[in-house]
């Protein structure tokens, strides 16, 4: 596989919409001249590289075992056969599991090659080191952050603003990013905001009603979404540690979830364990948690 984040591969919207094509489609598959037909219509780019776009989304998504060729006939593969065609976070949710699987951790820190996703992943996790509540990122800002954060033979994570533009599509798709509140400046800012992707990650591994502790918690989410602060990824790229045992983007994803009802953090006043994050409501700007209870909401 190529690079992700690279002119040669596809963005993850036209993955969907090859997908959600086939899904629709008897026995789930369709000619390769019939799809690409349906899917790049001389309308659709007036002005673009149409064929390239296709060509990239059916090579990408064979790439990810969303779709198989068959004597030129496009197959959806079982697992993305399970999605709904109408589930669009579903379809993300399967994109990311992809995503943080191609690879291990000892090959993402040493092997210095951008293929098999690397050079997202890189970016990923140097990406959510910073934190949400603090840091926009744009075009013009995204070389000075991430500025000697890799080991010298990996190098930078993005190497280019082409690159850049890439991860503003793929970070946000995955659940890892997230549009600013307020927009400062004319470029498109990006926040290291985690919250749908450890939504859902919640919602995969346990029930409403379900309450453990706070370690088990995070451990948990720390080995399905790598990429975090304290994830095996991050860790193998020695990415500088937070203070705190929980990251200030993961923490303000479980600031989110509190808030919105998804998540209960308690910390009965004689437990003697617990784990620190950050919370700008707490003294010191340091909260504690225990005990995790998993709330329900109509969103997922």
């Amino acid at each position: 596989m190529v690079a992700l984040i690279n002119v040669e591969s596809s963005l993850p919207r036209p993955l969907w919409a090859l997908v959600r094509h086939l899904a629709g489609q008897p026995r789930k598959r369709q000619r390769l001249n019939d799809a690409e037909a349906v899917l790049s219509p001389p309308s659709l780019i007036p002005e673009g590289d149409k064929q390239r776009t296709f060509d990239r989304a059916v090579r990408t998504a064979e790439e990810f075992g969303l779709v198989e060729r068959v004597e030129e006939i496009l197959v959806l593969s079982s697992e993305a056969q399970s999605i709904d065609a109408e589930d669009l976070e579903a379809f993300y949710d399967l994109l990311r599991r992809r995503v943080l699987s191609r690879v291990d951790d000892h090959v993402l820190a040493t092997d210095p090659s951008q293929i098999q996703g690397k050079d997202l992943l890189r970016s990923l996790c140097w990406f959510l080191t910073l934190d949400s509540q603090l840091t926009q990122v744009t075009a013009g800002t995204f070389g000075i952050e991430q500025h000697k954060v890799l080991a010298e033979d990996l190098g930078n994570p993005l190497r280019n603003k082409e690159r850049w533009n890439g991860f503003t599509y793929w970070a946000p798709a995955l659940g890892f990013a997230d549009t600013p509140l307020l927009q400062t400046g004319i470029a498109r800012a990006l926040v290291p905001d985690c919250t749908r992707a450890v939504r859902r990650t919640v919602r995969q591994h346990w029930q409403p009603g379900t309450r453990f502790g706070a370690r088990e918690f995070i451990d948990t989410l720390l080995e399905a979404l790598p990429v975090l602060p304290g994830g095996r990824f991050s860790q193998a790229l020695d990415l500088k540690p937070s203070p705190l045992e929980v990251a200030a983007s993961l923490s303000f994803a479980l600031l989110r979830g509190r808030e919105e009802g998804w998540l209960t953090l308690t910390a009965p006043s004689d437990a003697t364990a617990g784990v620190q994050f950050s919370d700008p409501r707490a003294p010191g700007g340091v909260g504690r948690f225990t005990h995790v209870e998993i709330g329900a909401d109509g969103d997922v």
